[in-house]
């Protein structure tokens, strides 16, 4: 039996709104039976995590109980008036509306947005917590970012943009949308109505591909591009965030409405029908991070075409086909989830002028392909390449500057080359060398200068934001430590040098880190091969004449044995800077 909290005061404003202070008993009664889309239940407000943690003194939820309007709404954990109280979330029975934007605290952790009415903004930006629109949202722009997030919309969506770097974003429906984008993998889910094998209609949840680059509506003064090449939003987005004004050009709508596509797609089968590797091969293909970009034509029931597509495997089984007849000079534009051995599960497929994101997806696809498949090329071997403008390359040089003073190892070195050749993330499961010159993830365990520069930051762990750094405890880096930054809480010693780590990695498998432990398991149930694991494997051993590691036990052995070496003193690191530590550790 959880023993009820007592509310510190009866009524509380905040965003000069006046909300009810309720306890988590009381928020269970009206939160606790939300469900997503698979009827699972949302929210457990008594779990004791990041999210609605109880080692807080006051922790309370507001409520509204009545539609209310607000200017902007920035949810803070407490205000000047109550620092004393930390809110896990606001809850609204009724409609809210706010007159220039929404917005989370904190990437790591936010209180929750609850509304169980419909939500009106022109802007919201949403991270740090899992949030649930009940009734439907309106909005210019809606930015999720960062994993530690999570957005459930039920009813109508009505956006302009919605863009999502490494939040999932769940919907019931689009009523009108114009753009949907992720700044890397799909993140963003839509509910669709689809027939079962025996007829009947089914509703499943299917990620959706972007439908954009950011470039085709954002104004261009709020584009930035990424240290991968990439689009991403910035320049000082928030500052019109906070005055309710758009980032978005509503002048580019020959852009963002595809009005030139058909002549842009007749140009690319053109200029692709006269490349050398088609004559060769018979097809053009490029197999990029789990992802295959083709162009290839063939003959179906007598008459010729041409086919542009792009597949995304990694879990997703995506693809989208845009197709040239020949004959009719019609295009045919083809959504398609796949299904274990790569056949279509259900699809959308319609002519170039249809209505519907969902063609979107596939237009922007086709253009994306395209530019990779007539991108420069640097051969790697006789299946794998890398592409100029579409990978994460940086020089040695570039790469070293976060080093500072200090000499990179050369097993780094080596695997810098091997990285560069093979490709990120190509060998071992999300590791990829990383350049992180600011500090800013460290900062947040301490931002005691002795802390945050005893430390070198030089690859990402696993796909959640975890990262491993050296510490710095002799001036030769082949004498320091490995250590990994948890993105959920918790850093461990991990590897005693460079050659250990890269041993841990020939196993395959990302990182697990939680404030007691790091550990690394593969379950060989959901297990899939990283593409050049074999080759990894094999100069592991030519280098360093290490075996590669095949069983989870002999990860466990390496961890240990670093942890035997330097875990005592690394606690004592920590500690001095009143960083916890696990009470498993402080036992030891």
């Amino acid at each position: 039996m959880i023993k009820e909290e007592k509310v510190p005061f009866e009524t509380m404003v905040f965003s000069g709104v006046t909300f009810k202070v309720i306890n988590r008993h009381e928020a269970h009664t009206i939160i606790g039976d939300l469900t997503d889309f698979g009827n699972n239940k949302i929210y457990n407000v008594f779990e004791d995590t990041w999210r609605f943690p109880d080692y807080e003194e006051n922790p309370i939820f507001l409520l509204a109980e009545d539609d209310v309007e607000m200017d902007s709404f920035e949810m803070d954990f407490s205000t000047e008036e109550h620092s004393d109280v930390f809110i896990l979330g606001f809850i609204f029975k009724g409609n809210l509306t706010v007159a220039k934007w929404i917005s989370s605290y904190d990437t790591d952790n936010s209180p929750a947005l609850i509304v169980l009415g419909k939500t009106t903004t022109v802007n919201i930006n949403l991270f740090g917590s899992v949030h649930y629109l009940g009734g439907g949202l309106q909005c210019d722009t809606l930015y999720g970012e960062y994993n530690h997030g999570e957005l459930f919309v039920k009813g109508d969506l009505k956006a302009w943009l919605v863009y999502s770097d490494d939040m999932a974003f769940h919907f019931e429906r689009f009523t009108d949308v114009q753009a949907i984008i992720s700044a890397g993998r799909p993140d963003i889910l839509i509910c669709s109505n689809v027939q079962d094998t025996d007829g009947s209609v089914i509703t499943v949840e299917n990620y959706l591909p972007s439908t954009h680059q950011l470039s085709d509506i954002v104004d261009d003064a709020f584009v930035e591009i990424s240290a991968y090449g990439s689009e991403i939003l910035g320049n000082n987005y928030l500052d019109v965030f906070k005055d309710g004004l758009s980032i978005l050009d509503y002048d580019k709508k020959e852009k963002y409405m595809y009005a030139d596509f058909r002549n842009q797609f007749i140009n690319m089968f053109e200029v692709l029908s006269e490349n050398d590797e088609l004559k060769e091969n018979g097809s053009i293909v490029r197999h990029i991070s789990g992802t295959t970009y083709l162009f290839v034509p063939f003959d179906y029931e007598g008459k010729k075409y041409s086919q542009i597509s792009e597949e995304i495997a990694n879990g997703f089984g995506i693809r989208m086909r845009a197709l040239w007849c020949h004959d009719d000079q019609e295009i045919m534009l083809i959504l398609e989830y796949l299904n274990e051995d790569g056949d279509p599960k259900y699809q959308w497929m319609n002519d170039e002028n249809a209505q519907g994101i969902e063609f979107f997806c596939v237009k922007q696809a086709a253009i994306k392909t395209f530019e990779i498949l007539t991108s420069e090329v640097v051969e790697n071997d006789e299946e794998e390449t890398e592409y100029a403008d579409y990978n994460s390359s940086f020089s040695l040089e570039e790469f070293a500057v976060q080093f500072a003073d200090y000499k990179l190892p050369q097993d780094l070195v080596k695997l810098y080359e091997f990285e560069q050749e093979y490709g990120v993330e190509s060998y071992s499961e999300c590791f990829g060398l990383t350049i992180t010159d600011d500090k800013t993830g460290i900062k947040t365990w301490s931002e005691d200068e002795e802390f945050y520069t005893s430390f070198i930051e030089f690859a990402g762990a696993n796909g959640s934001g975890s990262s491993y750094a050296y510490w710095l405890i002799d001036k030769d880096l082949n004498n320091c430590p490995i250590v990994v930054f948890g993105d959920e809480g918790g850093v461990h010693i991990v590897a005693e040098n460079t050659q250990k780590l890269i041993q841990l990695l020939t196993l395959d498998t990302e990182i697990s880190v939680d404030f007691d432990k790091a550990y690394f398991y593969k379950d060989e149930e959901y297990y899939e091969e990283s593409e050049n694991k074999e080759e990894f494997q094999e100069w592991v051993k030519e280098q360093f004449n290490l075996d590669a590691i095949e069983e989870n036990q002999e990860a466990d052995e390496i961890v240990e044995q670093a942890q035997r070496k330097y875990k005592q003193k690394f606690n004592d690191f920590l500690v001095k800077f009143d960083i916890e530590i696990s009470e498993e550790d402080d036992d030891e």
